[in-house]
């Protein structure tokens, strides 16, 4: 009702330009809510606090982009979208980089474990695990040199990279349970529940690890709520008048709160 009574007092030209302008932020939060979603579980299961508190950031700032957009404040819903998108970037590669290294380092360790005690599908799950990691390396080299402006290209590489690593640690999962686990694992179980099961059943060391592997692969959370959900319930948005060095810059949205106070 209040976009028609806008419209309803414009010309037809602006109409049309406050239409096209409501689209494309419409569109643009779809997407920086997918970005967001799918960085999600690996923040959520094994975030580091720098990444956390990244993360946090640019949920509340999509937070704020939701609140002007629904103002139809749609200039400066905008321009808050722009700068989640550019936050991401960063975040995404940071993620990405710690993410690679760690996966590397764990597919090296199962593959010392299982070294002369290989299984039938040892050798499958170790080069499928490492093609995953070598698309991914890929993605991100991709995503870092596409043009700096062209945000939504550089975060769908990004995003593309992310689930390569997540498909990795489905196989780091299943060479866990193949060498590094206490009792023969049942190879016909390939269902989300039974995998958990298989986990909690025969894996003793590093149980904890395995299942944020295995939640992450799924886009999940594991034991605690979702950190998504969980800022969303409490964005305390009044954190973006501090800004975090390195990363983001303080936002007021009224930009008169900036201004230092004046005395007569």
């Amino acid at each position: 009702m209040l976009f028609l009574t806008v419209i309803g007092e414009m010309t037809p030209d602006q109409s049309s330009s406050k239409a096209t302008q409501l689209i494309r932020v419409s569109y643009g939060l779809k997407d920086n809510y997918e970005f967001l979603r799918i960085l999600n579980s690996t923040i959520s299961n094994r975030g580091t606090d720098d990444q956390k508190k990244y993360f946090k950031r640019c949920v509340q700032h999509h937070i704020e982009s939701e609140i002007l957009h629904l103002q139809m404040d749609l200039g400066r819903s905008y321009s808050e979208l722009r700068r989640t998108q550019g936050l991401l970037i960063q975040l995404y590669i940071y993620v990405l980089e710690d993410e690679i290294e760690e996966l590397e380092v764990e597919l090296g360790r199962l593959a010392r474990l299982a070294n002369g005690k290989e299984k039938t599908e040892t050798k499958l799950y170790l080069r499928l695990g490492y093609r995953e990691i070598a698309v991914a390396k890929q993605k991100l080299l991709v995503g870092k040199n596409i043009r700096p402006y062209l945000y939504l290209m550089k975060l769908q590489e990004l995003a593309y990279s992310l689930k390569s690593l997540k498909q990795a640690e489905k196989y780091i999962v299943l060479l866990g349970l193949l060498h590094d686990s206490i009792d023969e694992f049942d190879k016909e179980t390939r269902t989300f529940a039974n995998m958990v099961h298989e986990v909690n059943r025969i894996i003793f060391n590093d149980r904890e690890k395995y299942l944020r592997l295995l939640y992450d692969s799924h886009f999940d959370s594991y034991g605690t709520l979702d950190y998504y959900e969980l800022i969303w319930k409490q964005p305390d948005l009044y954190e973006l008048a501090t800004g975090i060095p390195g990363f983001d810059p303080a936002y007021f949205r009224n930009p008169e709160e900036a201004k230092p106070p004046t005395f007569q």
